[in-house]
């Protein structure tokens, strides 16, 4: 594992992140993509209760929620709670510590957690544990984590370069970088069993680029809002498609920036 260090620690990023983003789309427009491709391989049953650890806006919980299935969030920022449940009342969800999770033993049917772990500097092992706890034997999980590979790596890079007036400010964790195998010994020693590993991307590092961004002729700017990024995809243009494909074809381990672990606890 290999911490990953900003200008700015991890809570307060995803607090601001959170304040400054509009709630998260009620459904997934395109399921296809990253996260609920995955999910989709892992939510089966309507009426067992399956929970979203590191909900975030909701955009999985959201999606679910409305198709009638007994999902509940959990989240650790107050501030994206307080916009979930304001955009919908009836939604369950909760302000918890995935190191403290308000479940009985083997009372989930399945977990899903999209990007959560590595954002925990302190007690990661024990955060794992306790949400395995909650699963139930046979139980299935799907759960993604940030790689240490080069992508990654160079995003960690564009993001020190554009925020290093804020150097004064001094580095903190802002979230740990895993391997594929490492991650896998961890949920072996937890008691789970990995069925399936994908090398998937939320956001290709090509989206970086300006000049390599889908536009759409009727928005102003390229696919403006982050709501509709998270349910519809950030998307490239053709040349950053082609550039992406190959690079993903030729160079799968070094360019992925999510890894997503599928299975089941033993």
């Amino acid at each position: 594992m290999k911490k990953a260090m900003r200008y700015e620690n991890n809570a307060s990023y995803w607090d601001r992140r959170w304040s400054e983003a509009d709630p998260d789309a009620g459904f997934f427009r395109d399921l296809s993509i990253y996260p609920v491709k995955y999910s989709e391989m892992v939510v089966k049953k309507r009426n067992s209760l399956i929970a979203e650890l590191g909900c975030g806006l909701g955009r999985i919980l959201n999606h679910y929620n409305g198709q009638g299935y007994n999902i509940i969030g959990i989240e650790r920022s107050d501030v994206a709670v307080k916009k979930i449940k304001e955009n919908n009342k009836a939604i369950k969800v909760l302000v918890s510590d995935v190191r403290y999770l308000p479940f009985k033993d083997e009372s989930l049917e399945a977990i899903l957690a999209f990007g959560l772990y590595h954002n925990i500097e302190y007690g990661f092992m024990d955060a794992l544990r306790e949400s395995i706890r909650c699963l139930k034997a046979g139980g299935n999980f799907c759960i993604s984590i940030r790689p240490d590979n080069l992508e990654m790596r160079l995003n960690e890079y564009y993001w020190l370069f554009k925020r290093h007036r804020e150097k004064n400010s001094g580095k903190h964790f802002h979230k740990w970088l895993i391997k594929e195998g490492e991650f896998k010994a961890m949920l072996k020693e937890v008691g789970c069993e990995v069925e399936q590993i994908f090398r998937a991307r939320n956001v290709s590092i090509l989206w970086r680029v300006p000049f390599l961004k889908y536009r759409d002729k009727k928005e102003e700017s390229p696919q403006s809002s982050e709501s509709k990024l998270r349910s519809g995809g950030y998307r490239l243009n053709s040349v950053g498609k082609v550039m992406d494909y190959l690079l993903t074809k030729l160079f799968p381990s070094s360019f992925c920036n999510v890894l997503v672990f599928i299975g089941r606890k033993i």
